[in-house]
């Protein structure tokens, strides 16, 4: 794909995205866990699942995160239009084969900005699952950064859904967004059983998730 058509394209994908943004109707559930860790200092990074990450990137528009995204060329709109509502994008792919596609790099990036205070979400599952299933690489990040994982939970009460691995979802326009955070998760620096940790982030966040169902009723 030429510079210049994907350049177009990234332009056109983001204003799509801006006028979609401006017509969810968020509604954002108790921060003060995250509020607690501001007050001391402490860094967070958001845990979310792939299915909702569009809203969720969204649902956090004037608070710079960091992100990683794919340094595939496919993905070029995606990083283009993260930096456009003020995140901070490192680029790298997972593994092929024995290949890195400087995803290692990309995670490292992303664990100098954490250490240097700027919040950070990331896709658990991602990038292409299984579904709602924890991998290590959060646990890593933030054993070697220090900030505390918040499970975050997002899900619009109306939306398309695609026939993707993660059964990804679009909100439509006007759709009301909410916005649920769990209680947060320390990494401790000398950990060393991962398996445990993601079992429990993943029991945090469903934890969540059923809550803020209750909670709307």
């Amino acid at each position: 794909m030429k510079k210049f058509t994907l350049r177009l394209i990234s332009i056109f994908i983001y204003l799509f995205v801006r006028v979609m943004h401006l017509t969810y109707r968020y509604r954002y559930g108790d921060q003060s866990s995250i509020q607690k860790l501001k007050s001391e200092n402490k860094n967070y990074v958001f845990s979310i699942y792939h299915q909702n990450l569009f809203p969720g990137i969204l649902a956090q528009t004037g608070i710079k995160h960091v992100v990683i995204v794919s340094k595939s060329k496919d993905a070029e709109p995606v990083a283009f239009t993260c930096r456009r509502f003020g995140h901070v994008v490192c680029r790298g792919s997972s593994k092929r084969g024995s290949v890195d596609k400087n995803g290692s790099v990309a995670k490292e990036e992303m664990i100098e900005c954490l250490k240097a205070g700027i919040p950070g979400a990331v896709t658990v599952d991602g990038p292409k699952g299984p579904a709602n299933k924890v991998k290590p690489g959060i646990i890593d990040m933030a054993r070697k950064s220090g900030a505390y994982i918040i499970p975050y939970i997002v899900w619009p009460e109306s939306y398309w859904q695609f026939n993707s691995w993660d059964l990804f979802r679009l909100p439509k326009p006007f759709s009301k967004i909410h916005i649920s955070y769990g209680q947060p998760m320390k990494i401790d620096s000398d950990c060393s059983d991962y398996e445990s940790e993601m079992q429990s982030l993943e029991e945090k966040m469903e934890k969540t998730l059923q809550d803020s169902l209750r909670l709307q009723g």
